[in-house]
This record gives structure tokens, C-alpha cells and sequence, in this order.
């Protein structure tokens, strides 16, 4: 794509936020309310007038750090943030990246409400913003390590890039002038410094969006061809890399380096014509799938798996919005409707909508693998009494994974029964032990000691059907103390799981511990048990508000059963500790684990029979319930399932 053509082909100002026709098709949408009753984008804009109004008018404001207890105070006019001390536990912590994410809002909303009114108070305040961070230093926080490792410098350069674009017209010639070299200077020859540089790191993919927008914003009066060059090859790579490549950060900073990229790829293509990137297949059909397969709901609240660094809850508006709007995606459009449709990201990122279909009327599978990042959802829908298993095993190693191989967490009915952590704790102590280490997940131990590799795990065999899903992961390279440990999935009917462990350990007497942690109460059928409590029954109920799972342990028949916790991280819930008896160098574990919506809460315990020998699993399962058995046979070559519904037979790879 060359350069000269790219640059020929260049829209005039605005092109960032918007077009000219962008403005007039968005105008219509507010105004003709009528055609969409359920996103009220008439109150959305007030919101966002409102909001700029108040970004006008305030004389300060303040910076929250939740994870460090500390709150700043930014007065206006804008001045270069002095260095802040580092709290206790930290060196070189990033304040400036919540601090210029909080301008860049502010240029954002401002630029916006100034294309949409034409209002000289929003353009003098975003003039007033751009002439600052122009008299800046420096747009990266740490002078001993210049932009490495640096998010403000992305984020400043957004910001300058995008309130230059929407006020062109009402600067000087010397403004923009001043604010030119700005971006050349402090925004983009800081840059220079991840030349080349092909880490997919959510940091790296930010600068290098950055790049790329604020090329194409000065590039018709600058020679910026050699960071269009680095930043538009690398963003091509990246979305060619993420259908194939291992690594993942967890779903968190997934959305981070989604919502920049396509931030970066509708740009380009609003502003040159070439939809190269905003048309990549990572956006039409893998981002998507991977959110919608690991998203659980009751219609009410939202929630999504969270492994690695990640949190339950996260805000998907601008991914969703875009991908309704630039991709044609019925399901993210019903995710806009059912979940988001009040959020300023949704007007200033659709200009019309499509028909939603939901997840469940879209997808011909209700379960789906990434063997590429060796992850897997199994489940039975998307209905509000539906479940969800979530499992792990990946090869991914960054600093945001865990040692959490072979892990996995179940939702039922929105409910999260057996649980992650989620983001790990920073600071050394028992509380970043259980949330960065096995010993919070929902993995095995080996002696009282987990994972000592990140990463290394692989799904290593998958099928999945209308009446059976099956998994084969292995995690034996994670750890130091083992020869193997082969984790086996099986989802019957939509109805329940079964677990099969597979261990061969280095010495006969090495212990075995699996571990389930929940934050809900535990019962053996009669009780709920507390930490140190042991459970004689097979059967350990998980009782939720409104859902249950039952475990039973179905083989070895007599196991160690008891309830743990971890001193320092009690916040994080108790967990469920289980170690088959017996010093063999090999050891099977199974168990059975029957999800309870709110409408089977009251469903029959099941009955089984198992015969295991060296060659072989029998499992024969009866259903009260739905008045089925089903029939078992795990071997080394093949799984196969009778019923009165089915027959199946899966081949396994050896």
C-alpha cells in the first residue's frame, strides 16, 4: 500500500471521530428517534452535551487509583504532572496512565460535542487542553526509561491527535503549527523506540495504534512515512498473528488491545478509504466468538470468564458498538441492546443500527475451543438459566497469566459457583500467593505446591456436538514435580460434566490435592461446612442465591474430602480440597458435576456405576430427572455415549 497513494487518498478534516457525513448520519439518529424505541439516542446525546458542559466549566479534577487506595488532584489550566511518590510496594508506578486516559476522555467527549454543535466553548476548550500538552515535557511518565513500558504517551497522543482533527478549522496557522511538532515530537519520535518491535504486549499494541492514528492525522503536511510504515505493518501482523497465536492476557486486556486496534482500524479506513484492517477476520468472527462464548447472563447483570489478569465484569461498549456498526454483527448489536444501550460510546460509535439476533439463535454450537490459546467454553446455552464451564490450558506465558493450568470455573443461571480469583494482587504477601498461584485456582497440586511455569498447558484433543463435548488438555510442562497430568472434560446433553484426572507422578508417595474454590456455601446435604471441616458423603453441594452444582467424587470411591483456606486471601472465598488415597505412581480421579438452575433446584440426586480398569472407564449414569442413563466407555482410543437418544463414538488422538 504505498505511501504517496495513502496520502493521496486522504479525507480532509474532520476524519478522526468522524466525517462530515458521519455528523449528518448521526444527527439522524438522534432526531428520528422513532426507529429505535430500545436505544434512546436522543437521551444519550443530552448526556454527552452534559457532560461536556461540565468538562467546560470545571476547574479541576481528580484521578481515582483503586487498587492503591490514592486519589489525585489535577487544577486547571493543565500543567505537567509533578512526580507523585510510589506507594508502598511499588517502583515506577504508571499514575500518569490513568491521567492521561482521564484527558483524553475529556478531548474525546469535548471534540464530539464540538463536531455534533458546532459550539465555540467546547473548541476553546479543547484548544486550551492541546496548547498545554503541547508545553509538555515529555508525554511519557519516567525520564530514566523514555516511552518503554509507557501507556500516557498512547494516550496523550490520542488525545492531540483527536481534539487537532475536530478543530482544525478554528486554528491558527500557528496553532497548528505548535501542535504539529507536538505530536511529531512528543507523541511519535518516542515511539521510535518499539520500532520493530512485534510483542502483541497490550502496552506495545497501544503505542503502536497510537502511531498509526496520529500519522494520520498530521501526514498530509508532515513526513510521518516511517511511523505509518512500522505502525501499519505491525497492527496487518498483529490481527493476522491473533487467529493463530497462543498468547492471551486473559478477556481484560483483550478488550484493551481490541479496543484500540479497531479504534485504529476504523480510523484508517474513515480516513483513507482502505478497510483492509476494520474487514481483518479476527474482527468478523474470533473477537467476537471468544466474548460470547466466555459471556454468562441472566438478562439482568452481564458477567464474563476471568482468567488471568481479568475481572468478571467488563466494559464492552466501544467493542461492541463497533463491531454492530463497522462488522454488521447481529449479536454484538444485541449486546448493544440488551446491556449497553445508555452509554455515550454507543452513539458516538453507531451511526445506524442492525437487526440484533441473540447468541443463542445465532450460533448453530452452544460450545466452542480455541485451541490456539487453549481455551474452551462448554455450555448449555444462553438463556438465563443456563451454565456455563470455562476451562484453561494454555501455552500463554506474559506477565498478566497465572499458574493456572487445567483450570477451570462454572456459572449457573449468572451465577459464578466455582471461582477465580481474578486480577492478581501486585504486592508480595498471601493475597498475590493465592490470586497469581495454583493454589487460587481451581487446578492440582503436587505436594502442597502448584505451577512453577507459566504458561505450558495445552488443549491437546476436542470434539463437540449436540449431545456430547469432550477435552483433552495437558498441563505436565507447567510443573517441576511431575511426569504427566491429563485433565478430560465430557458435557453430556447439556446437562452435566464429568472429570477425569490422569497423574503420574515422579515418586509413589507424592500427594495428590485438587482443588474447587467457590465463594458460596458448601453442604454435604445436612450442613453447610466451614474452613477445616471434612466431608465424608461423595456428594459436596455448592449453594448459590438462586443455583447449585453437586460434585460427586465417583472414583476412586474413598478420598480425602475437606473444606481450606487461605490465611490472608479469606476475601477470595474457601475452596474445596480433595486427595484420591493411595501411593501408585499413577492415579485416576473422576468426578461428576450436576449444575442446578433455579429449575432444578429440586432435581433427583444422580445415581452411576463405575468399573475402571488398566484398559478402560465404564461410567453408567442415570438422569431421575429426565429418566435417562447414560452409557460411558473411556478408552485410550475413543469415548463413546449410548443413550436413548444418541450414540456416539469420538475418536482420540493419540
Amino acid at each position: 500500500m504505498n505511501y504517496t497513494n495513502i496520502t493521496k487518498s486522504l479525507q480532509g478534516h474532520p476524519r478522526i471521530l468522524f466525517t462530515l457525513k458521519e455528523i449528518e448520519d448521526t444527527k439522524k439518529l438522534v432526531f428520528n428517534q422513532v426507529q429505535n424505541k430500545k436505544i434512546q439516542f436522543n437521551k444519550i446525546a443530552a448526556q454527552i452535551y452534559k457532560q461536556a458542559d461540565s468538562f467546560v466549566t470545571e476547574e479541576k479534577f481528580y484521578v481515582h487509583y483503586p487498587s492503591i487506595q490514592v486519589n489525585l488532584t489535577i487544577e486547571l489550566p493543565l500543567e505537567q504532572l509533578k512526580p507523585v511518590p510510589d506507594p508502598d510496594g511499588y517502583l515506577d508506578f504508571p499514575f500518569w496512565t490513568m491521567y492521561s486516559r482521564a484527558i483524553e476522555e475529556r478531548v474525546k467527549i469535548l471534540s464530539y460535542s464540538y463536531g455534533m454543535t458546532k459550539k465555540e466553548k467546547y473548541a476553546k476548550k479543547i484548544k486550551e487542553y492541546l496548547l498545554a500538552l503541547s508545553k509538555f515535557e515529555r508525554w511519557f511518565e519516567f525520564p530514566h526509561r523514555g516511552a518503554e513500558g509507557n501507556l500516557s504517551n498512547a494516550h496523550f497522543t490520542l488525545a492531540v491527535s483527536i481534539g487537532y482533527d475536530a478543530i482544525y478549522h478554528t486554528l491558527t496557522k500557528s496553532e497548528k503549527k505548535i501542535i504539529q511538532e507536538a505530536v511529531l515530537n512528543k507523541g511519535l519520535s518516542p515511539f521510535e523506540i518499539d520500532f520493530q518491535n512485534e510483542d502483541n504486549h497490550n502496552i506495545i499494541v497501544s503505542k503502536k495504534v497510537a502511531m498509526l492514528v496520529g500519522s494520520v492525522a498530521i501526514m498530509d503536511v508532515v513526513d510521518v512515512e516511517k511511523y505509518y510504515w512500522d505502525s501499519y505493518t505491525y497492527l496487518s501482523r498483529y490481527l493476522d498473528n491473533r487467529l493463530t497465536s497462543p498468547e492471551i492476557e486473559g478477556l481484560l486486556y483483550t478488550n484493551v488491545a481490541a479496543r484500540h486496534v479497531l479504534m485504529s482500524a476504523d480510523i484508517f479506513h474513515r480516513a483513507t478509504g482502505h478497510s483492509t484492517l476494520i474487514e481483518h477476520q479476527y474482527f468478523e468472527s474470533f473477537l467476537p466468538d471468544l466474548f460470547f462464548y466466555m459471556l454468562c447472563n441472566n438478562y439482568k447483570e452481564v458477567s464474563f470468564a476471568n482468567f488471568s489478569d481479568s475481572f468478571y465484569h467488563l466494559d464492552l461498549t466501544y467493542m461492541m458498538a463497533m463491531l454492530a456498526y463497522k462488522n454488521r454483527n447481529p449479536v454484538a448489536s444485541w449486546y448493544v441492546h440488551q446491556f449497553t444501550d445508555a452509554d455515550p460510546d454507543i452513539l458516538m460509535h453507531m451511526r445506524d443500527v442492525i437487526p440484533p439476533i441473540a447468541p443463542d439463535q445465532y450460533y448453530k454450537q452452544c460450545s466452542k475451543v480455541f485451541p490456539s490459546i487453549g481455551w474452551a467454553a462448554f455450555r448449555s446455552g444462553w438463556q438465563s438459566d443456563d451454565h456455563l464451564l470455562a476451562f484453561t490450558s494454555s501455552a500463554s506465558a506474559k506477565d498478566h497469566n497465572h499458574f493456572d493450568q487445567n483450570n477451570f470455573i462454572l456459572n449457573i443461571a449468572g451465577e459464578w459457583l466455582l471461582t477465580n480469583p481474578g486480577y492478581q494482587d501486585y504486592v508480595e504477601g498471601p493475597r498475590r500467593e493465592f490470586t497469581l498461584g495454583t493454589i487460587g485456582h481451581n487446578s492440582m497440586l503436587i505436594n502442597g505446591k502448584g505451577q512453577t511455569r507459566r504458561g505450558r498447558g495445552k488443549i491437546t484433543d476436542w470434539y463437540t456436538s449436540e449431545h456430547i463435548d469432550f477435552l483433552n488438555a495437558d498441563a505436565t510442562r507447567a510443573y517441576s514435580n511431575i511426569s504427566l497430568w491429563e485433565r478430560k472434560v465430557i458435557h453430556i446433553d447439556k446437562t452435566y460434566f464429568i472429570m477425569l484426572d490422569h497423574v503420574i507422578k515422579v515418586k509413589a508417595d507424592d500427594k495428590i490435592t485438587f482443588v474447587y474454590h467457590s465463594t458460596s456455601r458448601m453442604n454435604d446435604g445436612l450442613e453447610d461446612k466451614n474452613p477445616g471441616d471434612e466431608f465424608l458423603s461423595n456428594k459436596i453441594n455448592i449453594k448459590g442465591e438462586h443455583s447449585e452444582v453437586s460434585l460427586y467424587t465417583i472414583y476412586p470411591t474413598v478420598t480425602n474430602k475437606r473444606v481450606g483456606i487461605h490465611p490472608g486471601a479469606e476475601e477470595y472465598g474457601s475452596c474445596l480440597q480433595i486427595e484420591p488415597i493411595g501411593n501408585s505412581l499413577e492415579q485416576y480421579f473422576v468426578c461428576l458435576f450436576q449444575p442446578k438452575g433455579s429449575k432444578q433446584l429440586f432435581g433427583n440426586d444422580y445415581n452411576y456405576n463405575v468399573t475402571k480398569n488398566a484398559e478402560q472407564l465404564e461410567l453408567e449414569i442415570y438422569r431421575p430427572d429426565q429418566n435417562i442413563t447414560d452409557y460411558l466407555l473411556v478408552t485410550i482410543n475413543s469415548i463413546k455415549l449410548k443413550n436413548k437418544k444418541c450414540e456416539v463414538e469420538i475418536p482420540l488422538k493419540n
